[in-house]
């Protein structure tokens, strides 16, 4: 059972700061050029705590930091528990989105309780970085992704009638992403969201690192206070933006990728090596292969580009016939196993490290990258929400970057206090 609760949510002070000016980006997807960015903007700029630098001890630092700016008024706390409307109004495609969740805390629940399901591999070092910045500020800065399932949309009549009145905050990123919140108060709407929210299973969209940091540090609060775990504090809780599943502003975006040419690559050896798993057809161009794309759908559908040269290829029925029932719905996999495993002898580990492997958002970089650094480029079809939610009943992972859900959630606009 899925137990959500409302919190005194820490937010901006806006006679103090411009909002716009203090968000930014998760801290996972900040290059050191953003980062230098972000913080020119505001000395009171989120990715001053969220993601410390330069310092002997940076995350002392950062608890430093964001203590002197509660201490300053900079930023301030809700007077009564709430739990939040979290609305993002963008574009993509040249098509209008409007996606809408609510942010409250989650109670932690081990991945094996069946509660809440996981689809990513996480690495030690990001959840040693989140662990140690969430030890030394008590805090949570962002919120992990959650989805739920609700066909029947039972949250969206509450969403519409709390929107009626003007927000609380609301500010537009970089990328024309607008972002507002309204608070929830009323103990009997809060009580109704909670209600319908029990029976739900929680699918992590973004956000796997946080939330396994969060268990850790669930642990180490334990056992350092010996706390009976039957008795909840705030640190058994995690700040989450609960999304349905059937909201329609929710859409995934594919990542491309490029690897590097490994030792001892032959390309005539790897073309036909390739030929014996899949059906390999000669494309004009990039657009040529994004049209492939478009019209084809079938799982094992991937552009490919080599130079100048341009590829469609079909996987074979019977190779993918020897996949894992839910792995064969997933290109990322099958790229990952078939082609960069075996075929180009590119280890798990040198790919889970992000050696000779960059990824893309857009299908143009990846053909500037191979034209500045060479290397072969792989084109995909995004993933659907209900292959994640197949892969994550099923306790499977996916390959890194096999989702991206646009837009991002913004770092700033609620941080929960893991005290009292």
């Amino acid at each position: 059972m899925a137990i959500v609760k409302p919190f005194k949510g820490i937010r901006y002070n806006l006679e103090k700061v411009l909002l716009k000016q203090v968000i930014a980006p998760p801290y996972d997807v900040v290059t050191p050029e953003m980062r230098a960015n972000y913080v020119s903007r505001s000395p009171y700029n989120v990715l001053n705590i969220d993601l410390p630098e330069n310092e002997d001890n940076k995350y002392q630092h950062a608890a430093n930091l964001y203590s002197e700016w509660r201490k300053n008024g900079i930023m301030i706390k809700e007077q009564q528990p709430a739990l939040y409307i979290y609305e993002q109004v963008y574009e993509y495609a040249s098509r209008s989105y409007v996606r809408t969740g609510f942010v409250g805390l989650l109670k932690l629940e081990p991945f094996e309780n069946g509660v809440v399901f996981p689809h990513e591999k996480t690495l030690s070092g990001p959840k040693q970085d989140r662990f140690d910045l969430m030890t030394a500020c008590k805090a949570n800065f962002s919120q992990i992704f959650g989805l739920y399932l609700d066909p029947e949309e039972r949250l969206r009549a509450i969403f519409d009638d709390c929107r009626n009145g003007m927000p609380v905050a609301s500010a537009t990123d970089d990328d024309k992403v607008k972002y507002s919140i309204w608070p929830i108060f009323d103990p009997k709407v809060i009580e109704e969201i909670q209600f319908i929210m029990r029976d739900k299973a929680i699918y992590i969209a973004d956000g796997h690192h946080r939330y396994e940091t969060s268990l850790m540090h669930r642990d180490k609060m334990r056992e350092e206070y010996k706390d009976d775990e039957n008795t909840l504090k705030p640190y058994d809780f995690v700040m989450m933006m609960f999304v349905n599943f059937y909201d329609p502003g929710l859409i995934i975006l594919p990542t491309h990728r490029v690897v590097s040419f490994p030792e001892n690559y032959n390309e005539e050896r790897f073309m036909a090596g390739l030929s014996n798993f899949f059906s390999i057809t000669k494309l004009e161009s990039l657009s040529a292969g994004k049209e492939f794309l478009s019209k084809h759908k079938e799982p094992g559908t991937i552009v490919m580009i080599m130079k100048n040269d341009f590829y469609g290829l079909f996987i074979n029925q019977e190779m993918l016939e020897l996949q894992h029932p839910v792995y064969r719905n997933i290109d990322t996999f099958l790229l990952q196993k078939i082609i960069l495993n075996e075929q180009l002898g590119i280890p798990e580990e040198q790919i889970l490290m992000k050696k000779g492997i960059y990824f893309y958002q857009f299908p143009e970089d990846v053909r500037e990258h191979i034209a500045r650094n060479d290397g072969i480029g792989f084109i995909l079809n995004p993933s659907t929400i209900d292959i994640i939610r197949k892969v994550s009943e099923n306790g499977l992972i996916m390959p890194q970057k096999s989702t991206f859900f646009h837009p991002k959630l913004a770092t700033g606009l609620l941080i929960n206090e893991l005290c009292k």
